[in-house]
């Protein structure tokens, strides 16, 4: 019995090992032909997408992206173009976005395929998902104007320049809008001014990087106006002094240079300015420096500008 048994089964082997070269070529044309009918059948798949999402400039994601996958339909053999060539999702972020969260909604046309495949995206998973940014902080700023004047002769600029308005809003990556501590115009000069301005000025952007401005424009005023002078005599002198007792000037009454607008220096009297002469210590005679107070916007001198302050009577 065992010897039937080891013919056979040497039989056996012997038919399998006979003519195996052409055997095994017929067993590689047979997986051809199945892998070449294979291909050309439709049949659907679920092929990844590599995501890229852009923050707004200065700002970055705190978060992971999500795993895309989308589900194409088409021959096998154009299928297998997506694996060497990967689709792609690009998605920008708004810079109008000032919060931490943002959701992200894609479709079908969000996808760049290849131009090699003849394949139909009919799915996107996820097609929603929400992505964290940095935090961004909100300050107000001083606006500071870099604004020349040059008043045309016989003009003068009186205060400062202002803005309006003076301080503005700005937003952006934390640690930036921390750092800063003021805005500024971008750099204007005004020559032979004759006349009070107001000039849109732009902020000066150079700087900001990613921070963004609540308003890219402010004013800028400046008053300029026609300048006279005028000589005010016998203005007197009031001597002011710690001690009691009489005090007297020499000389007694002085003459004042008023200087400012022609409108309102043309309508000054000596009773529009004061002259003071103040002394301190034991002397009953000194020598004493004038200050003269003049209205808003008036600049005043006096001539002499000291005098001898003397004591009379006992103490």
């Amino acid at each position: 019995m065992k010897a039937v048994w080891r013919t056979t089964a040497r039989k056996i082997r012997e038919r399998i090992v006979a003519n195996w070269p052409i055997k095994v070529t017929a067993l590689a044309l047979a997986f051809i032909l199945w892998v070449a009918v294979a291909v050309q059948e439709p049949t659907e798949q679920l092929v990844p997408v590599r995501l890229e999402v852009n923050p707004p400039e200065g700002r970055a994601l705190v978060s992971q992206l999500p795993q895309l996958r989308a589900l194409y339909s088409g021959r096998a053999r154009e299928l297998i173009k997506l694996y060497a060539q990967q689709p792609i999702i690009r998605k920008e972020i708004p810079d109008t976005v000032s919060g931490s969260l943002y959701t992200v909604e894609l479709s079908l046309a969000d996808l760049s395929t290849t131009d090699d495949a003849d394949v139909n995206a009919t799915l996107i998973e996820p097609r929603m998902f929400t992505v964290q940014l940095d935090d961004v902080a909100q300050r107000m700023l001083p606006v500071i104007p870099r604004v020349l004047v040059e008043p045309d002769s016989g003009y003068e600029q009186f205060g400062e320049i202002t803005v309006d308005p003076d301080s503005v809003m700005v937003s952006g990556p934390q640690a930036q809008v921390t750092r800063m501590s003021d805005l500024f115009t971008d750099s204007l000069k005004l020559r032979r001014l004759r006349a009070a301005q107001r000039r849109t000025v732009p902020i000066d952007a150079s700087t900001l990087g990613a921070v963004r401005v609540s308003q890219p424009e402010v004013d800028v005023i400046i008053d300029v106006a026609p300048v006279s002078e005028q000589v005010l005599t016998d203005v007197p002198v009031t001597v002011r002094s710690s001690r009691s007792g009489l005090w007297v000037s020499d000389p007694p009454a002085v003459a004042v240079t008023v200087r400012g607008r022609s409108q309102r220096v043309t309508q000054l009297t000596r009773d529009s300015v004061q002259v003071v002469a103040t002394i301190s210590g034991t002397s009953r005679q000194t020598t004493a420096r004038v200050e003269v107070t003049a209205p808003a916007d008036v600049r005043a001198w006096a001539t002499p500008d000291t005098v001898v302050v003397r004591r009379r009577g006992r103490d």
